[in-house]
């Protein structure tokens, strides 16, 4: 048995300095890339070191709750030697932090195990502690299992009390409905713990990975690894064709993963099991399980979209209890997230014609691209006489620059659509060489704070060329580009980096790099003060001007009665003022320093339904009805009357702009440019 354990270990350290020493050769390769490719590349010195090790350990342990504070006081020898590591080849390091991390997952799982043994009481005089500012680590494994114990008690009165809202209730049927509860808990701890352990290679793998991510991250936010599967992700983000089984999922109020929709001549669709409403369990490929109640919700995403997994095994559950197991293989289909679509809206004897764009998509072939099927869309619109066009650009994060350009292009005459810098200053000035365009009427575009990149770039130039009004809220403020590009040009290449290589500027000079895009009307729009901007982020690209040496011609517009009209609607709108209240009450709830809670049930209970009326006014707000009569053009009307799914989509797509003040504004606002 000690020959055994002797040789175990023995294969332990040789396999984990096989892979120390493969991470040196990576992070080379990464060094490599960045330097020849990054628009300002970093050092390698301590201020690399210390980021790194700050943040990868975060990562790794980001409640605290993990590591102790004299595992964490042995690896701090490292914070300012990263650097000189790398320099030297020795990533050894990497192997001290995967075993203390190892041992720390081993350890909580080993308490928690022990904890499900014991009878807990979940009535207590036990406090937990709630604060913003730092939080120390644990002080020994008898503080880990303490606190272990506190937090499993937490959220096993937390799962009860999110049950109902009627406190008697919930307490008189307590013992049952707790018993339930406990073993959901236990049950996603071990599950969550498991997976991150995994089998020695794989866990490995997945830790180095990790390291690679927040290594790449210190040169910019957008500077990051993939491997063969996120690549492969990030491009179905934003294309109009992708692999799939044809459901889409969404959480429900206990935050249980359902099928929200089937997709007609999908594989889900072809083998008539799978029901809206059915609750997803488990996803298998090949010999690897993830659990819906444990597995992160972007590996599942992973495991749905991408092309690295062509059959998957999916278990769901029926409403009436059943569990069932289907085998679907993918097939490419349409994209239905991404793809733009258009209505009309009519009010006051008006017909405004309302584009959607979710993503700025292409392909490798540049037959399904967003320039293309915007323009049918306005050529639809224009067939139906409407006085004004109204762009969408709310929650689109961007894509390809180039259809950016080309979408542009569909709106201006010809000139200078943007300038673009790279690391050895080389200005390049991006523009329309097409003389013409698609349409020439008045138009609103609508940006919110996850309106970036490629959003961004077209609103900078309608903004600048004075062609339509930019309407909303501030944008995400990303002004660069970013090239996926492989560390060898070969078939079995499996690694990638995101590289940060060039900024782009306004035709002004001026960029909207971690400022964002400033609309000329800004419309309340709610959660906006807790939406992410780059300027949050770490080690962001400053904002900064050039001297641009080119000319363009304005159009002669005159939006300022429009803008003022708009402004002072807007002040008046009960709605909007209701939104601004809500948006105030929101940002005091989330941000409050809470105070020590009792682990007891009725006190948590109050503290989970604390927010209930929050809740509910932001439910009934975001559901508000604006009487808009909102029309298909008369291009898709005979399209959709045949086809069930569509007109369900199409209900959907109808009911989210009735519900939508800010595209009820955008509709006043066209009709004060055309009246």
């Amino acid at each position: 048995m000690i020959k055994f354990l002797y040789f175990a270990v023995l294969f332990q350290c040789g396999l984990f300095a096989q892979n120390a020493e493969k991470a040196c050769v990576t992070i080379k390769k990464i060094n490599t890339l960045i330097k020849d490719n990054h628009y300002k590349p970093k050092a390698i010195d301590d201020s690399l070191s210390v980021f790194v090790y700050d943040n990868f350990l975060e990562y790794l342990d980001e409640e605290k709750i993990l590591f102790t504070e004299t595992e964490i006081s042995k690896l701090k020898k490292h914070r300012l030697k990263i650097d000189n590591y790398i320099i030297d080849k020795d990533c050894s390091f990497l192997d001290e932090i995967a075993n203390t991390y190892k041992t720390a997952l081993q350890r909580t799982l080993s308490v928690v195990e022990g904890l499900e043994q014991q009878s807990i009481i979940l009535n207590t005089k036990d406090t937990l502690f709630f604060t913003k500012k730092n939080v120390r680590y644990l002080k020994d494994e008898a503080d880990v299992k303490r606190f272990i114990k506190k937090k499993i008690t937490y959220e096993i009165l937390i799962d009860i009390a999110q049950q109902s809202k009627d406190k008697d209730s919930l307490t008189a049927n307590f013992a049952t409905i707790s018993e339930v509860s406990r073993a959901k808990i236990f049950e996603n701890y071990k599950c969550k713990l498991n997976g991150l352990i995994k089998e020695e290679k794989t866990f490995y793998s997945s830790f180095l990975s990790s390291f690679y991510v927040v290594y790449t991250n210190f040169f910019d936010p957008h500077t990051t690894y993939l491997s063969y599967n996120d690549k492969v992700n990030f491009i179905s983000s934003v294309s109009a064709d992708n692999s799939s089984i044809g459901i889409l999922f969404q959480l429900d109020d206990k935050d249980n993963v359902i099928v929200a929709e089937i997709i007609p001549g999908s594989p889900a669709f072809d083998i008539n099991k799978i029901d809206t409403g059915d609750q997803l369990l488990k996803v298998k490929h090949k010999k690897d399980e993830f659990f819906s109640n444990c597995a992160s919700l972007e590996k599942i995403s992973e495991l749905l979209s991408s092309d690295n997994f062509k059959t998957l095994e999916i278990t769901l559950r029926k409403k009436n209890g059943e569990v069932f197991t289907v085998s679907l293989e993918k097939r490419i289909m349409k994209a239905t997230e991404n793809l733009v679509y258009s209505f009309v809206i009519e009010n006051a004897d008006k017909k405004v014609g309302y584009i959607k764009i979710p993503s700025f998509y292409n392909d490798e072939n540049g037959t399904n691209t967003i320039s293309n099927d915007v323009a049918r869309e306005i050529i639809k619109l224009q067939e139906d006489k409407v006085s004004g066009i109204i762009i969408d650009l709310d929650d689109n994060g961007g894509g390809s620059v180039t259809e950016a350009m080309k979408l542009v292009g569909m709106f201006i005459d010809i000139g200078p659509i943007a300038i673009m810098n790279d690391k050895f200053n080389n200005i390049e000035t991006l523009k329309d060489y097409n003389r013409g365009v698609v349409y020439n009427g008045p138009m609103v575009v609508i940006v919110n704070g996850f309106s970036a990149s490629a959003s961004e770039f077209f609103a900078n130039a309608i903004q600048d060329y004075n062609r339509g009004i930019i309407v909303g809220n501030p944008t995400y403020g990303k002004a660069s580009m970013q090239s996926i590009i492989p560390f060898e040009e070969t078939y079995s290449n499996q690694d990638f980096v995101k590289i940060t290589g060039q900024k782009f500027y306004r035709i002004t000079g001026k960029s909207s790099q971690k400022e964002g895009v400033i609309p000329s009307v800004k419309i309340p729009y709610l959660f906006n003060d807790l939406l992410p901007r780059e300027s949050s982020s770490k080690n962001v690209l400053e904002n900064d001007t050039i001297v641009p040496k080119l000319s363009f011609k304005k159009c002669t517009n005159d939006f300022a009665i429009a803008i003022e009209n708009s402004s002072n609607r807007i002040k008046s709108n009960p709605y909007f003022t209701e939104i601004e209240k809500l948006n105030k009450d929101i940002y005091s709830f989330v941000n409050e320093e809470r105070k020590p809670l009792l682990l007891k049930f009725s006190t948590v209970f109050d503290e989970v339904h604390k927010s209930d009326k929050l809740y509910t006014e932001t439910e009934k707000i975001s559901t508000k009805s604006f009487g808009l009569l909102i029309k298909n053009n008369s291009s898709d009307i005979e399209k959709i009357k045949f086809d069930e799914y569509l007109k369900k989509d199409n209900a959907e797509k109808i009911k989210l702009i009735d519900t939508n003040g800010r595209i009820y504004e955008a509709v006043n606002i066209i009709h004060d440019l055309t009246h």
